[in-house]
């Protein structure tokens, strides 16, 4: 497989970026290859629905049954895939990015080892965001219908205010908790806490960072998305397809990340020169 130099320096996001498009071109037969393996059988799954063309209006217990054993195959796949590809991916990447060798037999491998790690630790950051919406939301109507007693046009100003700064909040808690998959793969930790805290202490201070990195993946996947529009079943396969290619990018940009923080956070090129100062001095 490619390797990439050791450019163990401070990357700004334009450079982020460049070089997720660059590694993943550079490896594109492993990249694309890991997502494959892992996303064939929800584009599967989605074709058999699609091609189905199931009538809600003329269905018998077989198609019932059918749908509801499709549907919890779609779940499991998707619950699966997800923290797969992100725990095979950012190894794949970390090795290319340090100068190793990576196959997708031995990432798959770990990846799969550290999956309860992955899911665990990416249902608590769901839950958390989902008790803080729930949360936000109660706080939201009881404080917006408080307003309204005084005034209903204060009433709706002061929620919608109070929206846009939840979607912030969240967002930003989201974007803290991105570095999760490198964090278990890399540095082989099991704490669930501890990874969330790792993440959030990596990410602090490089939000807007890891926000703009996103949002520009986010926009391609839209462009691409938009531009399949045409028939039901063409569209669902070019859209998952389009996934498959699309899926390591984030992987790949997220771990280039976790080793752009920790540049910058733990002089992390610094720690490379020495073990490789101590590895030639134990050689000789």
């Amino acid at each position: 497989m490619s390797t990439t130099e050791h450019n163990f320096e401070p990357m700004t996001t334009g450079m982020v970026l460049d070089r997720s498009f660059r590694l993943y071109v550079d490896n594109f037969v492993l990249m694309a290859g890991l997502s494959a393996i892992l996303n064939v059988p929800i584009l599967f799954l989605s074709f058999l629905f699609t091609a189905g063309r199931i009538d809600p209006l003329h269905m018998n217990a077989a198609s019932v049954i059918a749908i509801i054993v499709g549907a919890i195959l779609f779940l499991v796949a998707a619950i699966i895939v997800a923290p797969m590809i992100a725990g095979a991916t950012a190894l794949a990447v970390s090795d290319i990015y340090l100068g190793k060798n990576a196959s997708a037999g031995a990432v798959l491998s770990a990846a799969w080892r550290k999956l309860w790690t992955l899911l665990k630790t990416q249902i608590v950051v769901g839950l958390i965001l989902a008790g803080l919406m729930l949360l936000a939301a109660i706080v939201l109507g009881v404080v917006g219908g408080l307003f309204s007693l005084i005034s209903p046009v204060i009433g709706i100003v002061g929620m919608i205010l109070g929206f846009f700064a939840v979607v912030v909040l969240v967002i930003q808690l989201f974007l803290s908790y991105a570095l999760i998959a490198p964090i278990v793969m890399i540095e082989r930790s099991d704490s669930g806490r501890e990874i969330r805290n790792r993440s959030w202490r990596l990410v602090e201070g490089h939000r807007w960072k890891v926000f703009l990195v996103f949002l520009v993946l986010v926009v391609i996947q839209l462009l691409i998305s938009g531009g399949t529009g045409i028939a039901s079943i063409i569209s669902a396969i070019l859209n998952g397809i389009a996934s498959i290619l699309l899926t390591p990018l984030s992987a790949i940009s997220v771990t280039l990340l976790y080793y752009d923080f920790r540049i910058r956070k733990e002089g992390f090129d610094l720690e490379m020169l020495s073990q490789s100062i101590s590895g030639t001095a134990t050689d000789a």
